[in-house]
C-alpha cells in the first residue's frame, strides 16, 4: 500500500510497532506493509548457501563497474522499469540463477571462479551473458567486457 504524509516525512523508512515503511527512491514512493517475521524453512537455507557461494567468487572491480553501468541501462528498458532490481548484487544473483536454469548441469552451491573459467561459462563477462541470452540487450552492451 502506498503511504501519504501530511508533514515533511516524504522519505521515511523504518519500522514502528507492527508497520514497516519502505521508501523507493527511484519511484519516489513510500510503501507500507504489516511487519511479519518470516518462518525459516529448508528453501531459505538453500538460497542462503547459493548466495554465499556465488559471492565467494569475488567478482573483479571492472566486472562490478560493468554490471553497475549495465544496470543503469537495464532499468531504462520499458519492461524492466518496475522490476525492483536496483542494486548490482541483485542483478548479479539474477544472472547466475538464470545461467543455472539455462545450463542444468551447473550447481550454484559449489560454483567457483576456476569452474567458471574451466567450463567457459557465459557469466565470465556481461557482454558474453547478453550474447548467450541470459540478460536483455541494452545500449552499448558490447563494451562490457571485463571478466569476472
Amino acid at each position: 500500500m502506498k503511504a501519504k504524509f501530511q508533514i515533511g516525512l516524504a522519505s521515511y523508512t523504518g519500522k514502528t510497532g507492527e508497520v514497516v515503511y519502505c521508501f523507493n527512491r527511484y519511484l519516489n514512493t513510500v510503501y507500507v506493509r504489516k511487519y511479519k517475521y518470516p518462518t525459516l524453512c529448508d528453501q531459505q537455507h538453500t538460497l542462503g548457501s547459493i548466495s554465499k557461494q556465488i559471492f565467494a567468487v569475488h567478482p573483479s572491480e571492472g566486472y562490478i563497474k560493468d554490471i553497475k553501468n549495465y544496470l543503469l541501462r537495464y532499468i531504462c528498458l520499458r519492461d524492466n522499469r518496475r522490476s525492483g532490481i536496483r542494486a548490482w548484487s541483485v542483478l548479479y544473483s539474477k544472472l547466475m540463477r538464470t545461467m543455472a536454469e539455462a545450463l542444468p548441469d551447473i550447481d550454484l552451491r559449489t560454483i567457483t571462479r576456476e569452474y567458471i573459467y574451466e567450463h567457459d561459462l557465459p557469466c565470465i563477462s556481461i557482454s558474453r551473458a547478453v550474447e548467450a541470452g541470459l540478460l536483455p540487450k541494452v545500449l552499448d552492451w558490447e563494451g562490457y567486457t571485463h571478466e569476472i
